[in-house]
Order: structure tokens, then C-alpha cells, then sequence
């Protein structure tokens, strides 16, 4: 009897699992189209494996060699005695964890894990400090990268305020995993994560007896194999927890279609967060649910969540607020549910995987809240940080002015400050379209342009018409209107929640006195 009952509980919780399965997918295919859905799986599994995993493995390779090099010839020991005093009272950790912060700034999360399997380097850490530090080594995960990318968009202060914010949640992070590993095994707390024997201490002895070349060509071999073994652990995580965050992060292609292209998906955790978004707007800043698309995409790949702010910016709804939240969560989150499992089976201590992310989360939220009320003492104190020309300004014009595009040769037009080159085969939806520019200029321009009494300025203008062959004047005017359709609609977004085509007609009265542009091109307008 006894035998049947486990018998049947083992094909119950067989049936559970196969029902969670075809749940998940099933659903995911009734909206992409079952050979839709498996031709994108295999593909961003691929394309994560040539582009991001080997990229990762590199990096593994060329930190662990230089990690090797450093605890080679003293920098380490350096380290730990310059940084004693601030490392200890912040993350609980020894001075020389500082140098896995350093490596993971510079590159991306594993790097920690090529120091950490270093026996002279692991062995000032006593264990639960050890296994901290695929938290701590997480938050600074392409912090370099991050920083830089948003610098070139134009934002100077608030991506070091962003940094405060990851440094904050580090110390969150990084305490309250050091807390669950001593709570599960309290042992942890005075065991030495390794000890250098008689036998490690006469082999640094020879090995410092023989050449600087020598040392420094076996250091170089030594680290960089320790950087492969590592790349090839991480490949399980990223290829399976990534490919399915993506899947449920991204949405359809250019076309609004799905064709089974790598990174396609079903948009539902944004969905999902944007029934909540009043949270996120009290906890982070954000303005526009849209914003939680950067901290999601983040879980799985940071370097894929920054391509979202030029388009962003582009709408008008991302501003210096999220920018320092941005930075703050994305070098908190960087990929870390896609890293976190390896990087723990690397170290040899998989169990404690899911006390790793749940202590990461919280300082990712902690790390987004810290920046948002970082940058909101700054703008009461400092003023609001400007932007500087090329960056989020870039599509600004004069104020109480229409758009002017200008003519200048067979397929350039010049729209506002920008040339630009009309390519024939693209679509107005396309990245980088002129009728993506239009509306990223008429977005930036609605909140500054200063009316009285309903008067309303034209969205755009043409000038040396007589220039523009008949062809040409009617793919402008397709571009002119599909990009003022756009602002349209995203502003409808804004107010409304919901795109113009399902307002009611007082919502849209509303929405169209809320606006301050009108598509009425004049036939010329003369330069000034």
C-alpha cells in the first residue's frame, strides 16, 4: 500500500510538471505560432552562445590571466592592506575583495569567479565571505560599459549618482546573502575557504626563484585556463534562463510580426509590471510604465536593456531620474539571473543558489530606490543636471517653431539641425527613420513650447520646395505624417494609457487640445 502511494505521488508530480510545461509554452505559442516560437528559442539560444557566451568566456580568460598576474606579483596583498579599513565595515568582506569589484567593472560578472578559484586569493576569505561574493562581484558587473553608454547620451551626473545607488544595494546585497549562508550553516562563519599549506607556500617560493618572464608567461597561461573552465560552466545559465526572460520580455518584430527571429517574445512581464506601475513610480521615479522594460531586460542582459534608451529617448519619456536608476539597476541586475546559477556551481555551492538571487533582488530595488532619491536630493540642491548637445537634447529645436526639413540633395533632407538620409526601402517604424526623428523632435519639444488661446504651430514645414521632385515630396509628406501619428499616439499613451485608435472621441478632443502641434505643412517657408 505503502508503495503505491509513492508510486502515485511520483506520477503526480510528473503530471504537475508536464501541466506547468505545456502551460508556459502552449501559451507562448498560441501567441507567436508554434514553429514561431521554436525557431526564436533555437535561435537566441544560438545567438547567445556565439555573441554573448564565448564573448563572456573571453573576457573569463583575459580577467583571469590578469587576476593572476596581480595575485602573482603582490597587488593583491597591496590591495588588502590599502582597503582593509573601508572594505570591512561596508561589505564584511577582506581589502581584497575590493580587486574582484575592480575586474567585474571592467568586464562582466564571472570575472569574480576567476579570482575566487584562486587558492591564494580565496584564502583570505573565510567561507560565507567567499560565497558573497557572486553577489558582491555581481553589482559592479559591466559597471564601466553602463556608465559610459550614458554618458554618450548625453548624461554626465546621473550615471555616478546611478553608481551610489549600485554601491548602496552592493552592501544590501552582499550582507544579506553573508546572512543566509551563516543562518544554513553557521559553521561557514570561521572556516577558511581555503588554507595555504606548506606545499602552496614552497611552490610560491620556487616559483619567485625562477625568471620575471617565466613568472609572468606561467601566470598568464595559469589564469587564462582558469578564465575558460569558467566560461564553459556559465554556458547552462545563460542559454536557458536567458533565452526564456527574453522570451517573455520582448515583443514582436519591426513589422509587428512574428517570423521566428532571435529575440522575439510575448511582452509579458512588461505587460504584467505595467498593472503596477503606481509602484514603480513611487519606488523608482519612473513616469512611464514603459521604463520597467530597462530593470527587466536586465536581468537577463544588461547590454541588451541599453539599447532601449535611444529609443526612449526617441519617445520622450525617459529623463535624468532614470538614467541614474538605470545605471544603479544595471549594474546591480547585470544578467544576474542568467549568471547567478554558474557561477555558484563554479564555486561549488549550487544549493545556495536561490538564496543568492532572492538577496540580489532586494538590493537591485534597493540599489534603483537608493539612485532615485540620490538624483532627487541632487536636483533639490544642485538644480536638475543638464544634458549636453549630442545626447538626450539632440532632437531639441526652437521652441513655438514647426519642424523645418529641408531639401539638400537626391535623398538627403536636412530636419531641423540633423541631416539625414531618406532611405528608400525603409519602413516609418524603423529605427533611425525620419519619421522616427520627427517624432522624437516633436516629443521633446511638447512640454517647452509655450501657446495662448488653443493656438496650435505647424508639426512640420518645407523649405526650398521647388527643389523636391514630385516622388520625393510625397515619401516626405508619408514620413512627415506617419512620424506626427507616432507622437500622437505616444502621447495618448502618456494621458490615456492607451493608443489613439481606442479613445473614446472626448478622450481624443482632449488628447488634440493637450496637443500643441498640427500636421498642416506649409507649401514653403522661406529661409531665414
Amino acid at each position: 500500500m505503502e508503495n503505491q502511494e509513492k508510486g502515485f505521488k511520483k506520477y503526480l508530480v510528473g503530471i504537475i510538471c508536464l501541466l506547468i510545461v505545456v502551460g508556459i509554452f502552449g501559451g507562448i505559442g498560441s501567441v507567436m505560432g508554434l514553429p514561431n516560437m521554436l525557431n526564436t528559442i533555437m535561435k537566441t539560444a544560438h545567438d547567445l552562445l556565439l555573441n554573448t557566451v564565448f564573448y563572456l568566456m573571453a573576457i573569463c580568460v583575459i580577467t583571469g590571466a590578469l587576476g593572476r598576474i596581480f595575485v602573482e606579483f603582490g597587488v593583491v596583498s597591496l590591495l588588502e592592506r590599502i582597503l582593509r579599513p573601508l572594505m570591512k565595515p561596508l561589505f564584511n568582506l577582506p581589502g581584497v575583495a575590493s580587486l574582484g569589484a575592480v575586474m567585474t567593472f571592467l568586464s562582466d560578472n564571472p570575472a569574480i569567479i576567476s579570482l575566487a578559484k584562486d587558492k591564494r586569493f580565496s584564502s583570505y576569505f573565510r567561507k560565507f565571505q567567499l560565497i558573497s561574493l557572486t553577489n558582491f562581484g555581481t553589482a559592479f558587473g559591466m559597471g564601466l560599459l553602463v556608465i559610459v553608454f550614458m554618458i554618450s547620451q548625453g548624461y554626465f551626473v546621473e550615471p555616478f549618482l546611478g553608481l551610489c545607488g549600485a554601491i548602496i544595494g552592493c552592501i544590501c546585497s552582499t550582507r544579506i546573502m553573508q546572512h543566509f549562508v551563516v543562518k544554513q550553516y553557521p559553521e561557514f562563519k570561521e572556516e577558511f575557504a581555503a588554507v595555504l599549506d606548506e606545499a602552496d607556500m614552497k611552490a610560491d617560493d620556487e616559483v619567485k626563484e625562477t625568471s620575471l618572464f617565466t613568472r609572468i608567461l606561467n601566470s598568464l597561461l595559469d589564469g587564462g585556463k582558469t578564465g575558460v573552465d569558467v566560461g564553459l560552466s556559465i554556458i547552462p545559465g545563460v542559454l536557458i534562463i536567458s533565452t526564456l526572460v527574453m522570451l517573455l520580455t520582448f515583443g514582436a518584430g519591426s513589422n509587428g510580426t512574428y517570423d521566428g527571429a532571435a529575440y522575439e517574445g510575448i511582452e509579458f512581464l512588461p505587460l504584467v509590471f505595467g498593472k503596477i506601475n503606481f509602484l514603480f513610480e513611487w519606488l523608482f521615479g519612473f513616469e512611464h510604465p514603459a521604463l520597467m522594460a530597462f530593470p527587466i531586460t536586465s536581468l537577463g542582459a544588461v547590454g541588451a536593456a541599453l539599447s532601449l534608451v535611444p529609443e526612449f529617448s526617441a519617445q520622450g519619456i525617459v529623463n535624468g531620474n532614470a538614467i541614474a536608476v538605470f545605471t544603479a539597476i544595471g549594474m546591480c541586475w547585470s544578467g544576474y539571473l542568467s549568471t547567478h546559477t554558474a557561477m555558484l556551481d563554479a564555486l561549488g555551492y549550487r544549493k545556495l543558489t536561490s538564496k543568492a538571487i532572492l538577496a540580489h533582488t532586494i538590493g537591485g530595488f534597493v540599489a534603483g530606490i537608493a539612485a532615485h532619491w540620490l538624483f532627487v536630493l541632487y536636483a533639490l540642491v544642485f538644480g536638475t543636471p543638464a544634458t549636453f548637445e549630442g545626447g538626450a537634447d539632440r532632437y531639441s529645436t526652437v521652441s513655438n517653431a514647426p519642424v523645418i526639413i529641408e531639401f539638400v540633395s537626391e535623398n538627403q533632407v536636412k530636419v531641423g539641425d540633423r541631416v539625414f538620409t531618406d532611405e528608400a526601402g525603409d519602413t516609418p517604424e524603423e529605427e533611425g527613420s525620419l519619421a522616427r526623428v520627427i517624432e522624437g523632435m516633436l516629443l521633446t519639444n511638447h512640454e517647452t513650447v509655450e501657446l495662448v488661446d488653443g493656438e496650435k504651430i505647424d508639426a512640420a514645414g518645407f523649405i526650398s520646395a521647388e527643389k523636391l521632385p514630385a516622388a520625393t515630396r510625397e515619401s516626405l509628406m508619408t514620413e512627415v505624417q506617419a512620424g506626427f501619428d507616432m507622437y500622437r499616439n505616444s502621447i495618448a499613451q502618456k494621458m490615456f494609457g492607451k493608443p489613439v485608435a481606442e479613445l473614446t472621441e472626448d478622450e481624443v478632443k482632449v488628447l488634440d487640445e493637450a496637443i500643441p502641434f498640427q500636421f498642416t505643412p506649409a507649401e514653403e517657408i522661406a529661409e531665414e
